[in-house]
């Protein structure tokens, strides 16, 4: 199954919605901003600067800018592309290194001017300044994007459950036993009812549903490629018709039956993209 996979090493694709991207970047400059001005780590290099509040303003500004560019990047460059999670740390440590770069910059030839811009000297900013300082860094802009504006991502398909037999679905009650059981191609979404969930699926071609105990949240960790589309729903991707209206109302139609679910504005982005960016069945 799925769900035997490292979180670390599922693959997925990067959610359009910008403003989650947006907001953790300018946070983590607001967060940057304000160590530097509480703990003064920089303190040493440009202590007699006569704004030395608005300097270490500048330099959250500057990480600001260096997440929000990269990421736009990564989302118009890349959207295709499969991640996992240590391919986006290992990202976020790039665009630390550059960010590292451009206040070593700013340091030496705004603040201090002192002109003093060597490999040698870079180096030792690097490892002296930045590195014990940059994994709180990391940790907060991570933090950022999975806690505070949980970032919208989606696995590409899941095509293991398409062929040799493997294609049943055995959804469990929350204290492990087996709940109900159907073939993949027949499930529509699944809605979360209070502590239930009703299970929408075709039977014999007919439109029926299953009530049982259960949460979206454990339906996602033991089905991963299930879309979410609505805090309230998660759809099989296979069975989706298409997309319409816009982000303030949209809904999602499906094949084979004449019905219909919401898709609210927070995960329109997400759902658009994997629709353009996924072959199903």
């Amino acid at each position: 199954m799925d769900n035997v996979i490292p979180n670390y090493k599922r693959c997925f694709y990067l959610s359009g919605d910008r403003k989650k991207y947006w907001y953790s970047s300018f946070f983590l400059g607001f967060f940057v901003a304000l160590i530097l001005i509480g703990l003064k780590p920089f303190e040493k290099s440009i202590i007699d600067h006569p704004y030395i509040t608005l300097v270490r303003i500048g330099v959250g500004f500057i990480c600001s800018v260096v997440y929000i560019i990269g990421y736009e990047i990564l989302l118009n460059w890349f959207k295709t592309t499969k991640f996992n999670y240590l391919k986006l740390i290992l990202f976020d440590v790039f665009l630390a290194l550059i960010s590292v770069v451009l206040i070593f910059l700013y340091d030496r030839l705004i603040v201090v001017k002192d002109g003093l811009v060597t490999f040698g000297f870079l180096m030792e900013y690097i490892l002296i300044l930045a590195l014990p300082f940059y994994p709180i860094i990391l940790f907060i802009f991570h933090f950022l994007k999975t806690a505070v504006f949980p970032i919208q991502i989606y696995l590409p398909s899941a095509k293991p459950y398409l062929s040799g037999g493997k294609n049943i679905l055995c959804i469990k009650e929350e204290n492990g036993l087996d709940g109900f059981r159907l073939n993949l191609n027949s499930l529509l979404y699944i809605q979360s009812q209070d502590n239930y969930i009703e299970i929408h699926y075709l039977k014999d071609g007919d439109y029926t549903k299953y009530l049982m105990r259960g949460t979206l949240k454990k339906i996602l960790k033991d089905f991963s490629f299930l879309l979410k589309v609505h805090r309230s729903f998660i759809v099989n991707p296979y069975k989706i018709k298409c997309l319409e209206g816009n982000s303030n109302k949209a809904a999602i139609s499906f094949k084979d039956v004449a019905i219909s679910i919401p898709v609210s504005k927070s995960y329109y982005s997400s759902v658009k993209n994997y629709l353009s960016t996924n072959t199903k069945i």
